[in-house]
């Protein structure tokens, strides 16, 4: 700042020569080459190794971040700006009217326009006094762009392609505040990679030092598409999906449970199992500890409530009960309780685990609808715990995606027909019309999850805590226990991240435990409606 002049103070990268520098700050078609010459000055550079530019030499993204950080308290106003006089963040001497159209409009005369669109008859302002600049006349650095529906992001171009621009606000980070919040990434090494491609976009080289205010860039391809413009092909896309599941929810809505929920069947599936202990971290590992909430939701199941149980997985030796204490031992006898049950033992068998967990489920769901069961009455709850970026915490519900389940999916070697549950049925599809009323109950179900958890003071992905296909590096899919499973209310719930200390902790402590399955029951209740609270509540 130099009294009434606005500068940017700039240092150059390491190896970085001055018109490689006005290329960042005024990218082209700006005036990249004035800005070389004036950076070729010895005195444009500081003490300190910084360059001071003016104003008018940045380029747009450049400009508006100067004006928003040295005006703070200013906004827009539709198409206008409305600039706060004497406000700044900075010292500035004696600021007029002048000052204001060359900074905000780009030419120092057009202070007489504004004089008329504000019906002022002096140039001279007084502290606070709201300055309106149309949009006419307004700097196009400032000016609208297209923006997401909540107004946080801004639909532009550059070089690159389009991308949508988002400002950092003070106190936050790369990470948090743009790649978990706007790209459905969520894995360490996804985030991580993600962070590094949009600060390049950007021209950040230090993502920790990224100032307040400044336009990050957020490739198209990678934006969530619920943030994408609404002319975006994959936001049409997701609007209709959801146009669709609420038509098939208003024409085959969910039926209610009898009392307690009477008539439930909640098949339980503790993820992982034999050999395979599942993710583990802060002295957590995925399995035992799962499988305990899995026990305890079970007991709460048939001792509160009228629902019948089935698990998918358990130790065929043993019965297994609720733990007595916070810390557990291994166990690697629990097997798939298929016919014959089968453990998991050696490294490749863990998927053929996996797959049979459908299996077995679409076995039971068959023979109790043969029993007369009402098929939205048959809930399939796969539980597990898993490794997202360590800033997050709590649950987060996989629900079928109806665009992952098109064809046939099924196995018909040796290895899986030895079971009965596979000779059954060793292949399955589903409708359209079926593919996408699972996906609309199941959203039911998980919402109903999500509201009891935070009800019962348990932690939930901050971001888009339902998600219908889990994203991991460059592959988009739906987990194995979801997409080949034919019961109709289906959920796979991730309930605490255990990359988290905090999330560790909570699903190291049987009392947290405890809450988990409470919650789950609960979430329940809601899901088949008043009818179906618990009978014996408090018991």
């Amino acid at each position: 700042m130099g009294g009434r002049d606005l500068f940017l103070e700039v240092k150059p990268w390491p190896n970085e020569d001055v018109r490689s520098l006005a290329r960042r700050i005024a990218p082209p078609p700006a005036h990249g080459e004035r800005l070389a010459k004036f950076l070729a000055d010895p005195g444009t550079r500081t003490g300190d190794g910084y360059y001071r530019v003016p104003l008018e030499l940045l380029g747009s993204d450049a400009r508006a971040f100067v004006l928003r950080s040295a005006f703070p308290e200013d906004r827009a106003d539709g198409g206008d700006w409305l600039h706060v006089a004497r406000k700044s963040a900075l010292p500035i001497y004696d600021e007029g009217l002048w000052q204001v159209a060359a900074w905000f409009t780009g030419n120092g005369a057009q202070f007489v326009e504004l004089q008329r669109a504000n019906g002022i008859s002096s140039p001279e302002l007084s502290p606070g006094q709201i300055v309106r600049i149309p949009a006419g006349l307004l700097d196009t650095a400032l000016r609208p762009l297209p923006s997401s529906d909540d107004g946080s992001l801004v639909y532009s171009s550059d070089a690159e392609g389009r991308y949508a621009g988002y400002r950092l606000k003070p106190g936050e980070a790369l990470y948090s505040a743009v790649v978990l919040r706007y790209t459905g990434r969520t894995a360490p090494e996804d985030v991580e990679a993600l962070a590094r491609t949009i600060a390049a976009r950007s021209d950040v080289r230090d993502v920790t030092g990224i100032p307040a205010g400044w336009l990050v860039k957020i490739p198209l391809n990678v934006l969530d598409p619920e943030f994408l413009p609404t002319s975006d092909a994959r936001r049409k896309n997701i609007e209709s999906a959801k146009a669709a599941m609420e038509r098939e929810l208003a024409a085959r809505p969910p039926k209610e449970a009898a009392h307690g929920l009477s008539g439930v069947v909640v098949i339980i599936d503790p993820g992982h199992g034999g050999m395979d202990p599942g993710t583990m971290n802060h002295s957590v590992w995925e399995h035992d500890y799962v499988f305990d909430v899995a026990s305890r939701l079970r007991r709460e199941l048939e001792t509160r409530t009228a629902a019948k149980v089935v698990l998918t997985l358990d130790d065929p030796s043993r019965v297994s009960v609720p733990s007595q204490g916070d810390v557990l031992s291994a166990n690697r006898k629990r097997s798939v309780l298929t016919t014959p049950p089968f453990l998991a033992e050696e490294g490749g068998e863990t998927a053929i685990a996996v797959n049979l967990r459908w299996y077995l489920a679409n076995s039971v769901y068959r023979r109790l609808v043969k029993s007369g069961v009402d098929p939205d009455k048959i809930v399939f709850l796969s539980l597990h715990a898993d490794a997202r970026h360590p800033s997050l915490r709590g649950a987060m519900v996989y629900v079928p995606g109806a665009t992952f389940r098109t064809g046939t999916m099924g196995y018909q070697s040796s290895t899986y027909l030895r079971f009965k549950e596979v000779r059954e049925q060793p292949r399955v599809s589903f409708s359209s019309r079926d593919r996408v009323r699972s996906e609309a109950v199941s959203r039911k179900l998980a919402v109903a999850i999500v509201k009891t958890l935070k009800r019962g003071d348990l932690p939930t992905q901050p971001y888009q805590p339902i998600r219908e296909r889990v994203i991991r590096g460059r592959e988009v899919w739906l987990p194995a226990v979801l997409r080949g499973n034919v019961v109709p209310t289906k959920v796979l719930i991730e309930m605490v991240n255990l990359n988290n200390p905090e999330d560790a902790a909570l699903l190291g402590r049987a009392a947290d435990r405890d809450r988990l399955a409470k919650a789950l029951v609960a979430a329940l209740s809601d899901y088949f409606g008043p009818k179906g609270n618990p009978r014996a509540r408090g018991r």
